[in-house]
């Protein structure tokens, strides 16, 4: 065989070595789609400074198939810098955990294309974490996502239950915007009087979200997630003799038709 031939000879051995390879790593068929910012989620989760917050995000999902995620993040937080994150659609998880940065970078993980309920961005050790500029990339959405809005109630703070705090009542009712509700958070303690066994119930009319809440003499922040539903009042409840502070209470609509702020000043 001639040199030249066995150069030729070489060269289609080396292709068909690496072209079954290159096709295997090849990322999802780009089909378009777009990508939708979620400015009203986000924040520090984890750790002992945000340890109040959660240690984790999640997500309602539209019933579209998602073919990405990416978000900025970053561990810069305290004296420590060992954050890491986990990224899943429902129990799915999306590829390894992420040793978070110091400085704020982007991630972005290409997904092969999947449905789910919840994107859910979770803390893998005990490290704060900042995750920000959340986007959910979808592949055929009907019509424009529904935008979710986080609502402040600061009039409806209170003390209820045990004898310090007998005249407010044991239970505190808001009535609810005509529209579905996807969460509520809320600061609890119960650092009025001598004991601190103070318990809540979160209802949403007669659905309850929390069962039996051991509130925190120095308090802490509680989110509880609502699957989309509605109803007339969000419902705190004391469940024991002892007194319990509940403030910055604060709803999240999808759907409100009119400026909240608006339908607030102009109701009787």
């Amino acid at each position: 065989m001639s040199c030249r031939g066995c150069r030729f000879s070489l060269t289609f051995l080396l292709l068909f070595s690496i072209l079954p390879s290159h096709a295997a790593t090849q990322r999802p068929a780009d089909t378009g789609g777009t990508w939708e910012l979620y400015d009203e989620e986000g924040g520090c989760i984890g750790g002992s400074r945000c340890g109040d917050q959660g240690d984790s995000i999640r997500i309602p999902l539209e019933d579209s198939p998602i073919f990405g995620v990416r978000f900025n993040a970053h561990d810069d937080v305290g004296d420590t810098r060992a954050g890491k994150l986990r990224v899943r659609i429902d129990g799915g998880v999306l590829g390894q955990d992420i040793d978070v940065a110091d400085v704020a970078q982007p991630y972005e993980l290409d997904i092969a294309p999947r449905r789910g309920r919840f994107l859910v961005i979770e803390t893998r050790s005990d490290d704060e974490v900042v995750v920000e500029d959340i986007e959910v990339r979808y592949g055929d959405l009907r019509q424009p996502r529904e935008r979710r809005e986080w609502r402040a109630y600061p009039e409806w703070t209170g003390c209820i239950g045990g004898g310090r705090c007998r005249d407010q009542g044991a239970m505190i009712r808001i009535p609810l915007e005509d529209a579905r509700v996807y969460g509520v958070r809320f600061l609890a303690h119960d650092q009025v009087g001598e004991r601190t066994r103070g318990r809540l119930r979160v209802r949403l009319d007669q659905r309850t979200l929390a069962k039996d809440i051991d509130v925190l003499r120095r308090g802490e922040v509680y989110n509880l997630l609502v699957e989309g539903l509605r109803g007339r009042y969000l419902i705190f409840e004391a469940l024991t003799g002892e007194e319990v502070v509940v403030e910055d209470i604060e709803i999240q609509y999808a759907g409100l038709r009119d400026p909240f702020e608006k339908r607030r000043k102009t109701s009787p």
